[in-house]
Formats: C-alpha cells, structure tokens, sequence
C-alpha cells in the first residue's frame, strides 16, 4: 500500500468519527425515531428568578445600565425604567403612555419621603421589605399611590395583627381616610366585635361625631347589654360636656333607649353633674315611664349581634320511676337553644350531637361552639366536636391528650383552656390548649394540684378555677388564678361556702357561683359572687330551688340557671333526680325570676351563649 494509499485511509477514518461524534440533522431524526417516544419535558429552575433579581439589584446599586433617576425629597436614586414598569402600573403608564416623564432623565415624585421611596424601591429590586408600627402608615400610602399592590397586602396584614382596643378606633379612620377598603373593613370589624372595650379608649373620644353616630347605629355591635352603648355615648359627651350637650338628643336617638334598665338610668341621672344634661335624660326617663313615645320609641329590637341565645348541651335526665323503684337514666345527645329576647323567650332543639356525654366541656369560640370530652356509658371521651349555628351543623375537631370529663373548658384569646377532671380512674391535673387554626391539642402545665368537679372561667386573658374536689378534700373553698402565658397560679379570696357541682359564668365584672353541693352532701340554693376588681366575695339573692350541676350562663346582663339535680327521699330511699326549672337573676334589684322551663329535666349539661 502507498504512503498516499494510506494517508487516504488516515482521513476517511477522522471523517468517520467526526460523523459518529456529530450526527447530521437527519440522523438526529433517525436516532429519535428508533427509540421509544416520550412527551416533551419542560424543565425550571426556581432559583434563577432569584438571581437575576439579585443581579438587577446589584447593577442598580452600581449605577449599571440605569436610564432614569427618581427624586424623593431632594434624594436622587438611579433605576431602570424597565423593571420598574414591570412592577408597578403606574410606572408602566408613566413610562409607556406618551406622558411628559416618558422622554425626561429626571422624575420628581412629590408626597413620598426618601426612606419610603428607598424601601419601596429595595422592594420591587429584591421582593422584601421590613414593615413596623413606625413606617406602615406611610408605606401604605406610598405604596397605594405607587400600585404596589403587594405592599399594600403586607401593610393591611401587618395592620391586621397589631389591631388592638387601644388603636382600632386610629386604624379604622386612618383607612377610612385612605380609602383602604380592605383594612377599613377589618378595623370595622374589629371595633363592633369589641366594642365594650373600645369605648373605653381615649381615641373613641377624639371621634368626630358622624363617625360616632355610624358605630352607634350599627346593628352589628357586639354587646352584653344596650346600657354598654348608652354609656358609651355620654362618654363621649362628656369629654367635651360645653360642645357636646347639644348633641344629646341626636345621638341617643341610635341606643335601643326602651332596652335599657330604668334603675341603670336614674343612677346615671344622680350622677351627672351637669344641669342641661340631666335635665334632658330626666326627659329622656320620663318618657320611658310614661310610655308617651316623644322622645323614645315605644318598642324596639335588640341590636343582631346583642341577641344572646343560650345553648344547653349534652347532660342526663334521671327520674324516680315509683316509691320503691330506682330511678331511670338517659344520656343526651340533643341540644335545646334558648331565645332570651324579652318578647319571645321560648326553647327549640337544634342538630344533636354525634354522640350523648355526660359533664362534657363547653365553650364558644369565634362564634361556634365547642364540645370535647364528657362520659358516655361509663367511659370518660377524649373526642370532640364543633357546631355551627349559621349552618346547623356538628362536625368532629382533634381528640385532646387526655379523655376527661367533669372538667373545666374555657375560651382565652382564641384558643381552649382544658383543666383538670377525671382522667380514667384518677383526677387529673393536667392544662392543655386546643389551637382552633390547625385543631391541635397541646399540654400547657399543671393544676396545683388534680382536681375535678370545679368551676373554671376565663376573665381578661386569665383563668380562674374555684371549688371543686381533690384527693384528700372534697367541696373545696378556694379561689385560684392561672396566667397561661407565664404559667404561674396566684391564690385569690376564697368563697363564703365551700361547694362542688356548682354552676359558674362571669357577668359585669364578677364570677358568679350558683348552686351545687356542700360537705354535707347537701344540695344548695345560695349563690355568691366574686368581684374581680375588689378580690372580694358577697352573697346576692338564693334561688327558688336548690340545684346540683346545673347549666349557668349569662345574656343581656341577666344569669339563667338551666336544670340540675335535686335530691329526692322517699321510703328510706334517696336519690339524685333531675329537674326542668329555669331561672333567671337581676343583679340590679337582686331578684330570681321563673323562666319558661326545659322540654325535659336535664342535669349535668354544658351552656354556652351566641
């Protein structure tokens, strides 16, 4: 073979494997064909967004490639009108419309300060920016004007979870102001649900007095009792008495007048000190007494959200069959509401239960009601369900830690409080919290010591456990105090009577006992009740009957005590026997009143007001 022959050969070998390594198009089709064929596969990668913002940023901060400057306050900041009319219309219309600032090197933007328009720039470079009580006004405005929607997001949630007592009334009227619909509607909201408190801020005062006669007016506040709305309108009065008392007549117009306790009027006739405005509420009562309807309506409707009805939940009914026999017991799974308006206070069921319990926690929570725990056929539960009176509906929430029954459930800025009870065959002394957002039960410490068959409430962000029974005692007299946020308890003023089986609920500032039973195994009448301002005990009027575990709840500033137990004896024989008795007390005469009774006698059910 020649030299030639075989550099010939050298090069038809290099053009082989340049073929092979490189295939032609067409054998790129070829290969594709034989095998199998598969979707086409669209791959990202979330992280590149990231770092070309990140780069943006950084040629921002370099003056690179900047075509526009931005002046806020004397402040000169270099952009790029590109990113900027991709974040926000109203630089896109600026830029792209055919507006002046289109051709201009220079923008002035008036109204904005340098550090709100530096954070809002950071923003639209990097997607963050840091939101505080001190620049969330300003942003909000700024970023408003700027259509940064997204900024605007963050401020009204940011705004959302700092609403308090002490400054819904400045939120509200800043977004009214605005035009912040979102946030207004919210901080709306927020002041109807917490109106009892808001009324006391100074900011309610500083309301201009249209603002005044909206809230006022509103069919949506949610209050114990119509008087809460009276004394918030002479309060506002009387801030500014010479300017105000001319308004006196306009604004009470808006308070259900005739709902209100004439003995709550005179006394707040004896207080006043100015002459004009006592003259024109004497005017005011006169007209009420006399029923003339010049100056008040002669009947009116309570406000909706200050229509408390009372749900009466779960329980037993037990009777004593004949003289000789042992009395029958039935366990419930039916729910009885009550309607406590004045003009048509009657019962009617609602959707039952999934199962009947005995001495189960109840509480209501952002308007539903919570059932856990309780006993069922000698079994003590740790299952719970929720009910929704909007939809006449049970459906089931989180099993807590512990099964318990006749324990101790409360509502405490917005989560549940479970405490103590029996656990099985012992008492328990363990809390735990039930977070409603993921329905979650958690252990959150300890009671002194277990404890069960006591009464438990919560009052402004505390939770106090009175009475009830322990290992060694049984009708304790005690008074206990649990802060959940450091966890410590704080002994407080013990009853005047030591009881178990007791029925509480909080009405005006005090924690009222009611019935139960003493160390003699006796059934109770009297009822006493703790000031939570003084630390004090005092005895108010006994009910007409004794009762054991009944159902206590509190609406319209009155107390209804629903059923219990009684003992009955008879031939020898006494036995625990449910009733069907309502009544109902006035804490401003001291008085007990008969209530149309329950459908059925019913003993160790749960109460709850909505």
């Amino acid at each position: 073979m020649s030299p030639m022959n075989g550099n010939s050969n050298n090069n038809n070998s290099s053009s082989a494997a340049a073929k092979t390594t490189s295939p032609t198009p067409t054998q790129w089709h070829t290969l594709a064909k034989s095998k199998d064929s598969s979707p086409d596969k669209t791959y990202s990668n979330r992280y590149f967004p990231v770092k070309v913002l990140q780069n943006l940023n950084i040629l921002r901060q370099n003056s690179r490639f900047c075509d526009v400057s931005i002046v806020a306050g004397g402040k000169m900041m270099k952009v790029h009108r590109a990113i900027l009319s991709a974040s926000s219309p109203y630089f896109q219309a600026m830029f792209s419309n055919g507006l002046v600032e289109e051709q201009k090197d220079t923008i002035e933007l008036h109204s904005i300060s340098p550090y709100i328009l530096n954070l809002l720039v950071d923003f639209i470079y990097t997607g963050e920016i840091t939101i505080n009580q001190e620049n969330v006004q300003d942003l909000i405005v700024a970023a408003d004007m700027l259509e940064l929607n997204e900024v605007v997001l963050g401020c009204t949630e940011f705004l959302k979870q700092e609403l308090h007592h002490t400054n819904a009334i400045g939120i509200y009227r800043f977004a009214d102001a605005h035009n912040c619909a979102e946030m207004r509607t919210t901080a709306l909201n927020y002041i109807q649900n917490h109106f009892p408190h808001i009324y006391q801020e100074e900011e309610f005062l500083e309301l201009p007095k249209d603002q005044l006669v909206f809230f006022l007016s509103s069919e949506h506040l949610r209050v114990d009792s119509e008087f809460q709305v009276f004394q918030a309108a002479l309060r506002w009065i009387s801030h500014d008495i010479e300017q105000r008392k001319r308004y006196v007549f306009e604004l009470l117009t808006h308070v259900r007048l005739p709902l209100l306790s004439v003995c709550l009027l005179e006394k707040t006739i004896v207080e006043c000190t100015d002459i004009s405005l006592k003259v024109a509420l004497r005017s005011i009562r006169n007209d009420l007494l006399m029923r003339k309807g010049n100056l008040v309506p002669l009947s009116v409707f309570p406000r909706l959200c200050a229509k408390k009805d009372i749900f009466v939940i779960g329980g037993s009914k037990r009777e004593l069959m004949s003289a000789w026999t042992r009395s029958s017991e039935c366990t419930f799974e039916s729910v009885e509401r009550f309607l406590t308006h004045s003009e048509g206070k009657r019962w009617y069921q609602v959707a039952p239960m999934g199962i009947g319990r005995i001495l189960p926690g109840v509480a209501a929570l952002n308007g539903r009601i919570y059932v856990v725990g309780g006993e069922q056929e000698s079994q003590i539960l740790a299952n719970g369900e929720v009910y929704d009176p909007t939809e006449d509906k049970w459906t089931a929430v989180a099993n807590m830690v512990v099964p318990r029954c006749e324990f101790g459930l409360c509502a405490l800025n917005g989560d549940l409080y479970a405490v103590g009870g029996w656990v099985g065959e012992d008492i328990g002394g363990s809390i735990e919290r039930y977070d409603p957002t993921v329905d979650e039960w958690t252990l959150q410490g300890q009671l002194p010591e277990p404890r069960f068959s006591m009464g438990v409430v919560s009052y402004e962000g505390l939770i106090y456990v009175v009475g009830g029974c322990i290992h060694s005692r049984r009708h304790l007299q005690d008074l206990l105090c649990f802060n959940p946020v450091t966890r410590e308890w704080t002994p407080l003023a013990p009853m005047l009577v030591p009881r178990s089986q007791m029925g509480v609920a909080v009405l005006d500032g005090f924690l009222y006992v009611v019935g139960g039973t003493n160390k003699q195994n006796e059934v109770l009448q009297s009822v006493e009740r703790y000031s939570f301002e003084q630390n004090k005990w005092s005895e108010v009027a006994s009910m007409k009957v004794g009762r054991a575990s009944p159902a206590v709840a509190s609406a319209d500033g009155l107390l209804y005590v629903i059923g219990g137990d009684q003992t009955h004896e008879v031939n020898f024989y006494r036995a625990q026997i449910t009733i069907a008795d309502v009544e109902c007390y006035d804490p401003l005469v001291n008085i007990w009143s008969d209530c149309p009774p329950l459908p059925e006698s019913r003993s160790e059910a749960g109460a709850v007001v909505i």
